[in-house]
């Protein structure tokens, strides 16, 4: 072995580079879970001799026993390989045969599972025994009971362990076991190297950031101020309206509208700036909130004018032509009486006329009054809606703009981050896969084929001092040679 090669071997197969720097030892190391006869077989073995069979401590063959009552399963494959780790050869033994006609064909079920799942054996050795025969064999003794014996199978298992042991003692056959189970360590990492993909979270996460929305849209401001406008049309009309029922009820002073006005309007104001408060949203600030405070002109006074006194004129002349009629069925009567009557019916309806005149001319020029102050009215309020809605909307198209180019910025770093993230890890990954090809070429051997040979024994396949089928020589590598 080259000094690359015995570098790579022990930075990957730190026991194995151990196993190679000890003495070599040569007994069997028996293992096997609880019920499937481990007991029962080492004791069998000891009496039989011709190995030593140990249950614990350093040893360069492994003997794995199965119960055949049921194939074997993960824990089994999981033994198979922590005994693989720390010996050179690895064989199975079915135990149990005597009680299990069923026996083969679960040998060889268990047979491909090896193939499948133990791909570290050089090769796969499966043995069918009955430790309870063996046992009853030598109480038979004599010729019966030697034939028993090799019907048993734990002969030929004995026979095998010894090759096994001679095999592992080859300082060449142990050094190429362990360079093989190496290369397949390397092979098994390259394979997951090549398979797994430590950066899928990573772009999982990348294209979560290329799908995900940008900040929700701003309100609807446009719709908004038209909505806003038009509850200002609607509200100033139902202002005039109620104003309007006020001046036509002849009962009260014309002078209790600008009162009712005020009032009206106030509550105007207050509804436009709850519907905008619930319209615009957040982005309303305290001083948006609340129209301007509105100042209204005096109510106008009564006036005399010209035509009062055209109507005083001809209020009295009705008068006096009503007197003189009143007088005219009662005959003759004096002058003075006459003028009198005239002037008694002259004056009353001259003053009833202009103050029911003046009365009218009054409360014309109060609605003429409260037309000019709602049309103020309404275009104060249109023009606090139009300015605090642009007002809301340059501040509301300003924070969406902020904060789409910070989302965005954000989005950018990290998506950066992630790119140099995954060229990181996708480098790592191929320095390790190119790492694991240097440490493959300085094993010197390339990749093993799949197949690999099977070792089936049925119990009357040999005899006593029969050559052992399966254990021919092996090259450095592990590979059966003959």
């Amino acid at each position: 072995m080259t000094t690359g090669a015995d570098d790579v071997v022990r930075r990957w197969n730190p026991r194995g580079w151990a196993r190679l720097h000890e003495p070599s030892s040569r007994a069997v190391r028996v293992v096997g879970l609880a019920g499937s006869g481990v007991g029962a077989l080492c004791g069998e073995l000891g009496r039989l001799g011709g190995v030593d069979v140990v249950r614990d401590g350093p040893a360069s063959v492994v003997l794995v026993a199965f119960d055949a009552s049921a194939v074997i399963g993960r824990t089994e494959l999981e033994m198979i390989a922590d005994a693989a780790a720390d010996a050179t050869e690895v064989v199975c033994a079915l135990t149990g045969t005597d009680r299990y006609p069923g026996w083969r064909t679960v040998r060889d079920r268990d047979v491909a599972l090896l193939h499948r799942h133990a791909t570290y054996l050089p090769r796969v050795t499966v043995l069918p025994v009955s430790a309870e025969m063996s046992r009853r064999a030598r109480e038979v003794g004599g010729d019966a009971g030697s034939v028993l014996l090799l019907e048993t199978g734990i002969v030929e298992l004995r026979d095998v362990l010894a090759a096994a042991v001679d095999s592992a003692s080859d300082p060449r056959r142990a050094r190429g076991a362990v360079v093989s189970q190496t290369r397949r360590m390397i092979y098994d990492e390259v394979d997951a190297l090549r398979a797994g993909d430590d950066t899928a979270g990573l772009r999982a996460e990348r294209q979560r950031l290329a799908l995900t929305p940008m900040p929700a849209a701003p309100p609807d401001l446009q719709r908004v101020r038209v909505e806003l406008l038009q509850d200002v049309a609607k509200e100033i009309r139902g202002v005039a309206a109620s104003i309007r029922d006020v001046l036509d009820d002849t009962g009260r002073p014309a002078d209790d509208v600008a009162g009712a006005l005020d009032a009206h309007l106030e509550g105007v104001r207050a509804r436009l700036a709850a519907a905008l408060a619930s319209r615009a949203g957040a982005a309303l600030h305290d001083s948006d909130g609340r129209p301007p405070e509105w100042t209204r002109s005096p109510l106008p006074e009564p006036a005399r004018t010209f035509e009062d006194r055209l109507t005083l004129v001809v209020g009295a002349s009705a008068g006096a032509g009503l007197g003189r009629l009143l007088v005219t069925p009662f005959g003759e009567i004096p002058g003075v009486a006459v003028v009198a009557v005239a002037l008694g019916g002259a004056v009353p309806a001259g003053w009833w006329l202009v103050h029911a005149r003046r009365r009218i001319a009054h409360r014309e020029r109060v609605r003429r009054w409260v037309g000019e102050e709602l049309a103020t009215a309404r275009a104060d309020l249109e023009a606090w809606v139009r300015a605090c809605t642009y007002e809301v909307e340059s501040r509301v198209l300003s924070a969406a703009r902020s904060a789409h180019d910070a989302q965005t910025s954000r989005r950018r770093e990290r998506v950066s981050a992630l790119d140099e993230e995954i060229g990181r890890l996708t480098g790592e990954r191929r320095a390790r896969i190119a790492a694991c090809e240097r440490d493959l070429a300085a094993l010197g051997q390339p990749r093993e084929p799949g197949g690999r040979p099977v070792r089936r024994t049925d119990r009357t396949a040999n005899r006593p001092g029969a050559t052992v089928p399966g254990m021919g020589d092996r090259s450095d590598d592990g590979n059966v040679s003959g």
